[in-house]
């Protein structure tokens, strides 16, 4: 009979000291590695592969007492006061900034005497992070970004296989994203997406603008966007050439009105972009649904002029946002506390219904509107709404081409993600009458009444209820991952939880399926049901299931107002 290795289980006290211990650990190899930092950065001798390998040696070191740490910390028997001293004490901030990024940048500046030991550290990083996520998943959120940093560094100093370098990208957006389904309104994720689109220009210029506009935007992404849109400024022919005409046309015209430089270039460019787009559409097939939706979103980024703290219509989707998340404090404080007060009714669902039902229809002359652009002009352009004014027309003739093109299946991502959007402004009402001019409804409504109802059930889009319709692939449709996130989708679009539960998985999420035809389908005739209930744009018969124009109040239609005067 074998006798077999008896283990004592660890108290509660003795758990306590092990921490501190580690702890101690981490406060002295911190220090350690601070010091060897400092001496290599103030040397100007030269750096030989002994110094480098301490470098990775001691800052390996502490990553494992951080991860001795955060594992010690969440034992079984680990009371919840030691289970939180991690997020308490930023631990994983920490273990990031000193113990990985600051090595990986010290060793990324000393390129390329220490490639072999950026290769080594991160082949060390990289699987320790995902061994924590498995056995801690509580700290699932920021080891998720860790790895997609971590992929992101192994792809960039990848110069010789094309296809290792693939694979690390490749592995680093399929974090990100992650990432983006556990933080969708956070800028900064998209920003790095961004950065992982080359060389796609249109999805680049997708992310970044997505990533300035986001209901949690990151500014630091205008400082970046320029990495895309130089090239084309100072540098047009030589790369117009790497790029299909339509998709260098907007983003030059995009990078025009970003500088805020001459407003006859941005007519210029954007004109070539409209001759483009209808032979694009065409030629492209079923290419251009991803496409279409991204160059929806960035033309909306381009309206909103890219989150500028001086557009108005930026300011009112802010106010906005913070008024709904105001509502939604007080509507849980007043659910927990068990108090049905009608005072704190008012949320934005019924604020919403107020103000499009009231009795007497909103006359536009008691809202600010867009005013038509002065045409291409000489000088540059002057400010921000006056930026707003010359992307309207444009955005008008865009969903104009694309809503012609009715019964085409490759257009479907565009218009819905259009409608979504002007269903999304018609919660902060004064954005939806700022542009209402620059809508065109006609061809809105002609779309919606060439969109078969094969499989569309009449039930279901003419419900208030957000069609939850099930494709192949999920409840989410591929544009809904990227429609996501922005203050006018993220309250007022989506229900709660829609991105949770079933979700579609990443690496399936850009797949254009049969099954999806349905959905899309049902999602665009549902949001013109709803912009029907608006009761201003347009009408919806029950009997006849088709769409109708709306003559508007007091408005005037606006003819070409891209053409000189």
């Amino acid at each position: 009979m074998s006798s077999q290795l008896e283990t004592t289980p660890i108290l509660p006290d003795q758990l306590v000291d092990e921490v501190k211990g580690i702890y101690k650990d981490i406060v002295s190899f911190n220090n350690q590695c601070d010091e060897i930092r400092k001496q290599l950065s103030q040397t100007t001798d030269g750096f030989s592969d002994e110094q480098l390998q301490a470098l990775t040696n001691l800052h390996g070191t502490l990553l494992h007492k951080h991860y001795d740490f955060l594992m010690a910390s969440q034992h079984p028997v680990a009371s919840a006061a030691l289970r939180r001293l991690p997020t308490k004490h930023d631990m994983l901030e920490r273990m990031w900034t000193h113990s990985i990024h600051s090595c990986l940048e010290l060793l990324r500046r000393l390129l390329p005497r220490s490639i072999e030991h950026m290769i080594s550290f991160i082949y060390l990083t990289y699987p320790m992070m995902g061994l924590l996520i498995e056995l801690a998943p509580v700290f699932c959120e920021p080891l998720i970004r860790c790895l997609g940093d971590l992929a992101r560094y192994r792809m960039a100093i990848e110069e010789y296989d094309m296809q290792d370098r693939e694979n690390w990208s490749s592995a680093a957006r399929m974090w990100y994203h992650r990432a983006a389904d556990l933080s969708p309104t956070e800028g900064r994720i998209q920003h790095h997406l961004a950065v992982l689109a080359k060389p796609n220009v249109v999805r680049q210029l997708f992310y970044y603008t997505k990533a300035l506009v986001s209901d949690d935007p990151f500014v630091e992404a205008r400082g970046s966007i320029m990495y895309l849109f130089s090239p084309f400024l100072k540098k047009y022919e030589a790369t117009s050439q790497k790029h299909l005409r339509v998709e260098t046309s907007l983003v030059t015209a995009a990078g025009v009105l970003f500088t805020r430089d001459y407003v006859s270039a941005y007519c210029m460019h954007i004109d070539r972009y409209l001759l483009e787009l209808s032979g694009t559409i065409d030629r492209a097939g079923s290419s251009f649904k991803s496409q279409g939706a991204e160059m929806a979103s960035s033309l909306i980024a381009m309206m909103l002029d890219f989150g500028s703290d001086e557009n108005f219509l930026w300011k009112a989707l802010c106010e906005n946002s913070k008024e709904t998340k105001k509502d939604q404090v007080e509507e849980a404080s007043t659910s927990f506390s068990g108090l049905n007060n009608l005072e704190h009714s008012a949320t934005a669902g019924e604020r919403h219904r107020r103000f499009w039902q009231q009795d007497k229809p909103a006359d536009a002359r008691d809202f600010l509107q867009s005013a038509p652009p002065a045409g291409s002009r000489p000088g540059k352009f002057s400010s921000s709404n006056e930026v707003t004014s010359y992307v309207l027309p444009v955005w008008h003739k865009c969903v104009s081409i694309v809503a012609a093109k009715r019964g085409a299946r490759n257009t479907a991502p565009f218009l819905h993600y259009t409608l979504a959007f002007l269903w999304g402004l018609s919660y902060v009402p004064e954005t939806l009458i700022y542009i209402e001019n620059f809508v065109p409804w006609e061809e809105i409504v002609r779309s919606l009444n060439a969109i078969s109802r094969s499989g569309v059930s009449d039930e279901e889009v003419e419900s208030p209820s957000f069609p939850q319709h099930q494709s192949g692939t999920g409840r989410q449709l591929p544009e809904d991952f990227l429609m996501r996130g922005f203050k006018w989708s993220c309250r007022h679009y989506y229900p709660p939880q829609f991105f949770e539960g079933q979700v579609t998985d990443v690496d399936d999420r850009t797949l254009e399926l049969p099954s999806h035809v349905a959905p899309r389908a049902a999602r665009c005739l549902w949001l013109g049901v709803r912009l029907a209930t608006l009761d201003r744009y347009i009408t919806y018969d029950f009997e006849e299931k088709q769409f109708s124009v709306l003559p508007l109040l007091v408005m005037c239609r606006q003819s070409d107002v891209m053409d000189e005067d």
